[in-house]
């Protein structure tokens, strides 16, 4: 046969033998695995245990072992073992179990043959603390600790018989001992430990070891624990400080010699223990400086600062500078600890500057006013140069500095001016305040200044009716004191005003003349007592007639109290005069023209009581004429008030004022200058006419010569503006603002209008 041929045949032979089936291949049939109980000696110890595997089949093959589940802390592996055909073989699986090992079931198969049995592992007690790792606190130096500690048994399945603890690693600085581990037995004991720390270990240092422990029996069976403390100091003085190196001058140079002030020790204890404080002592070297200490603490907790107080006292002429300070501090007995400073303290001398503030109050628009505060030094001890006054809040028109100091010696004082007026920008009623700060160059101060714009001058009405306790008078505040919140509202008219003053101020002569006349009736003098009796009695009709003017209700209301409050003093007063002249008629020792004055006066009191039987007719005559009278003078009054209005007018829209005088300057304004000059003189002479024509002659001289005083200012304003415009290019002046005049004027001359002297 060729060779060809017979490759060919083993190739079909061959694959002949593959695509048929097999005859006689290995078969894993059975796995026997019996339990299995393991006692584990070591850590991580490693028996062998045998399953019983059997190959039906006609061949051979390798176990392929694989465990699908095992317990906790438990490994299992089985070994690379050859089955032999139709033979039953041990396979060693190697079992491998800690300390931490947990019995249970192991499962798995042999070449897909399932096998299972129960491992139960016996584990040795292990031994640890009951807080691990060990910290066994602050161990003092110089000084055994020591205590006791709790061992149990830790791995939960077991009983402890005595306890061997062994250093694995220490530390260097301390030395540290475990005893009566023999004694502890069953889950848990105490065992002793001490620790001795170096008596140079540093403060706070951290100590640290490693102990090994292990149940008596059981040696090979240890567990390591960390074990730590900390070392600390018995209490020591720190650093001495001073808690405050600064000693203030800060009271009058001149309230005495010395200054004390208490400045605080500082006392740290930088050890870890408390410490007790024997004695604190203080002093200075330096000439009128004392020191002692006047408290001190008594002990003083580990690492913490207490505060012993060091009274210092120094004459009050030191100049400022430094002043040496010692002080000691110990603990008691011999052998305790101390310390000391050498250290100190300055002495600053303060600077206090002090300013007055201003409360102006009430001022008349168009009235100058002033004010001087006092700026000064209160402690003595320095001089503030460089003083600056500036505005810092508040309007800037109105009030003027007009004088500041530059500089304030020491305990002295200097003064600041203002000047304040109001213009009709104000609003009134409205209370403005300044703030001026005066900055020194080692302190300032501030200045507050306050006013409130208003129509006119109430104050001189409200000192006058003040004056006298009477009913009347104090209706009549109540009177002006209300007309003027309507006033500082905007609610009252010039005729208001007007009128209400007349009332006031016919009030305040009433409350004279009745004075005057109780003094002239208390001396018997009745016939001096008569004119003031009609002056009471003309002003006390003056009241009603003003009254009567009053539009709004409630001011009228208090004008009609105020008038009924008079009535019956006066009644008083009458009567009490009527009858002395009647005694007289009756006496019959009169003259006739004793007589008739006496007749006259009846008849006056006749008129006052409104008899009509004996004086209807000459009640009616008198009260017509002082009807006329009255508003002859309310007249003038007014137009003296309208001529008031346009010079103010004029200066606040026309004029200039230089050194006082009005200049007109502004030809636009000629026109306004002609019509307000024609108006002045025409309403000037109206109050004058009615003035001469009421018999008020000394109030008509006076309007006259203040007219005249006008006419003049005016004829030199007019001839300013000629010269204004040769010169106007040259002349550079400044320009301030006037406003009405004040209303005092009034006021007086109404006393004078309703005195009632003309029917005396």
């Amino acid at each position: 046969m060729s060779k060809r041929r017979s490759a060919a045949l083993v190739v079909a032979v061959v694959l002949g033998l593959l695509a048929a089936p097999a005859v006689g291949a290995a078969n894993v049939s059975d796995v026997q695995a019996s339990d299995y109980t393991m006692n584990v000696q070591t850590d991580g110890q490693t028996d062998s245990h045998d399953i019983q595997v059997t190959n039906s089949g006609q061949n051979g093959t390798n176990a392929d072992v694989t465990i699908t589940s095992e317990p906790s802390g438990v490994s299992v592996s089985g070994a690379d073992t050859y089955l032999a055909p139709g033979t039953t073989t041990d396979v060693p699986l190697d079992i491998t179990a800690g300390f931490d090992a947990e019995s249970g079931t192991v499962s798995g198969n042999v070449n897909g043959e399932p096998f299972e049995f129960y491992l139960t592992v016996n584990t040795p007690p292990l031994a640890g603390f009951e807080d691990e790792p060990l910290d066994l606190g602050d161990v003092l130096v110089g000084q055994t600790a020591s205590g006791e500690v709790t061992v149990e048994e830790v791995s939960g399945g077991g009983s402890l018989n005595g306890v061997e603890i062994t250093e694995v690693s220490g530390d260097q600085d301390a030395d540290l001992d475990f005893s009566g581990g023999a004694s502890v037995s069953g889950s848990s004991g105490t065992v002793d430990w001490t620790v001795t720390p170096d008596s140079d270990a540093p403060q706070h240092e951290d100590l640290e070891w490693t102990v090994e422990l292990s149940d008596s029996r059981y040696p090979d069976a240890t567990r390591e624990v960390d074990v730590e403390a900390r070392a600390i100091y018995p209490g020591y003085f720190g650093e001495l400080e001073l808690g405050d190196d600064e000693f203030t001058f800060d009271e009058p140079r001149d309230g005495g010699d010395t200054l004390t002030r208490t400045i605080d020790l500082e006392i740290p204890n930088d050890g870890d223990t408390p410490i007790e404080v024997g004695s604190v002592s203080a002093s200075s070297p330096n000439a009128g400086v004392s020191v002692t200490a006047s408290s001190t603490p008594n002990e003083i907790d580990g690492q913490s600062t207490e505060d012993a107080s060091l009274r210092v006292t120094a004459d009050r002429d030191l100049p400022e500078g430094s002043y040496d300070i010692s002080a000691t501090v110990d603990t008691p007995g011999f052998d305790g600890d101390d310390a000391s400073l050498d250290g100190s303290f300055d002495i600053v001398h303060e600077t206090r500057l002090v300013a007055d503030n201003a409360d102006i109050g009430d001022v008349a628009i168009g009235e100058a006013n002033g004010r001087t505060v006092t700026v000064s030094e209160e402690l003595g001890y320095n001089d503030v140069n460089d003083v600056d006054t500036t505005l810092t809040d508040g309007p800037e028109e109105w009030l003027t500095l007009q004088s500041a100091p530059s500089s304030v010696s020491a305990g002295g004082s200097a003064d600041a001016t203002f000047s304040l007026e109001f213009d009709t920008s104000a609003e009134l009623g409205e209370s403005y305040e300044w703030v001026y700060n005066v900055d020194g160059d080692s302190d300032d101060a501030t200045i507050e200044v306050t006013a409130s714009p208003v129509p006119l001058d109430l104050e001189p009405i409200r000192n006058d009716l003040s004056g006298y306790d009477t009913a009347v008078a104090d209706s009549t505040l109540e009177l002006v004191d209300r007309m003027d919140e309507r006033l500082r509202s905007g609610a009252s008219a010039n005729q208001e005003i007007s009128t209400v003053l007349t009332f006031g101020e016919a009030v305040t002569l009433y409350s004279e003349a009745v004075a005057e006349a109780d003094g002239h009736l208390e001396n018997g003098e009745n016939a001096q007592a008569q004119s003031a009796i009609i002056r009471a009695a003309a002003a006390y009709n003056t009241m009603g007639l003003q009254a009567d003017r009053i539009e709004n209700e409630e001011l009228r209301g208090l004008a009609n109290t105020a008038q009924s409050d008079a009535e019956g003093d006066l009644d008083r007063l009458i009567q009490e005069q009527q009858a002395y002249y009647e005694d007289r008629l009756e006496s019959g020792e009169m003259s006739l023209i004793e007589e008739a004055t006496t007749q006259r006066q009846l008849a006056r009191i006749a008129l006052l009581q409104g008899d009509e039987e004996r004086a209807n007719q000459l009640e009616s005559d008198a009260e017509e004429a002082f009807s006329s009278y009255s508003d002859s003078v309310s007249a003038g009054e007014q137009a003296v008030q309208e001529a008031e209005s346009t010079w103010s007018r004029m200066e606040d829209e026309q004029f200039v004022v230089v050194l006082g005088q009005p200049l007109l300057l502004n030809p636009a304004n000629y026109d306004a200058f002609v019509a307000g000059t024609a108006s002045i003189d025409a309403t000037y002479q109206e109050a004058i006419d009615a003035f001469e024509s009421a018999g008020e002659t000394t109030r008509a001289e006076e309007v006259r010569a203040e007219h005249e005083s006008r006419t003049t200012a005016l004829g030199i304003a007019r001839y300013s503006l000629f010269g204004a415009i040769g010169v106007y290019a040259l002349v550079a002046v400044g320009l301030t603002l006037r406003t009405a005049r004040r209303m005092f004027w009034y006021v007086r001359d109404t006393r004078e209008s309703v005195s009632g002297d003309f029917l005396v």
